[in-house]
């Protein structure tokens, strides 16, 4: 059993895509062995109204329900957020939210923000937040590439004290408040596999190297979700990743399906 909690569907319109496709992904997840997703819509990372791009992802989503599940966008500076969110907790389907503040226009520490993730935790919903889209040093020039700071997500997660928040494409965790603050360590926060680096920082100083092992050591690996951040990046380097990372068994398992099951509430053995 293999949960991705980061894959995505739809169009990007500063490079194409491939798997665009519900089939496609899904013919790109049986390649990788994955078993089980969840998926957020592409479509809403720049629509100003989002809930179109939430009621396309669920149609596409329909026919592969037993192993693609919805995560909606929410955009807490759209007038009527609150129904947005009620329709796709409560009509769609959905496991999860979406906030993109680097797109949508406001902080992640923001009182607006804020408002959003207690909504979200009052329904047990996990938060989801991508630190980055796409490499910022080779984004298109419309493209803001702007990446949103561990800072950020670490005061949303003292603001919201049930927030159960997942910061996808994470790099640099070893140095953030998540590890670094004590009080931090036993919150319901993660981190996925996808743009993680296990050992490729070498380029900077020997001291930087293994950024998310040494991290792991100080916090434990109850904190880390599969996640491959498909079609965006290769799906592969995340399962390198979690078979280069010196875990037991048992929280092997756990990574690689039964938190996600947990968070999601998946109907998976």
């Amino acid at each position: 059993m293999l949960v991705d909690v980061n894959c995505w569907l739809g169009h990007w319109p500063y490079r194409r895509l491939r798997d665009r496709t519900a089939e496609e992904l899904v013919a790109r997840l049986d390649y990788l062995g994955v078993t089980h997703a969840l998926v957020s819509s592409i479509d809403s990372i720049l629509y100003r109204n989002v809930q179109p791009a939430n009621e396309d992802l669920a149609e596409a989503l329909a026919p592969y329900g037993d192993r693609l599940f919805p995560v909606a966008t929410i955009n807490p500076n759209y007038a009527g957020w609150e129904d947005d969110l009620d329709a796709a907790a409560e009509r769609l389907g959905a496991r999860g939210v979406r906030l993109i503040p680097q797109y949508h226009g406001y902080d992640l520490d923001s009182p607006a923000a804020q408002r959003a993730a207690a909504a979200c935790a009052e329904r047990g919903l996990p938060v989801l937040v991508a630190h980055r889209i796409e490499d910022p040093r080779q984004r298109h020039h419309l493209d803001p590439g702007q990446t949103v700071g561990f800072g950020a997500a670490a005061a949303l997660l003292r603001a919201v004290p049930n927030l159960q928040l997942i910061i996808t494409n994470a790099r640099g965790l070893f140095h953030s408040d998540f590890v670094r603050d004590p009080g931090l360590r036993d919150k319901a926060w993660y981190v996925d596999l996808s743009l993680a680096e296990v050992d490729y920082q070498l380029h900077r100083h020997p001291a930087d190297r293994r950024d998310l092992g040494r991290a792991l050591a100080y916090v434990g690996p109850a904190h880390l979700l599969f996640g491959t951040h498909l079609p965006f990046s290769y799906g592969a380097p995340a399962l390198v990743k979690l078979e280069t990372l010196e875990l037991s068994e048992a929280d092997r398992a756990s990574i690689r399906f039964r938190t996600a099951a947990r968070l999601f509430a998946l109907p998976i053995p």
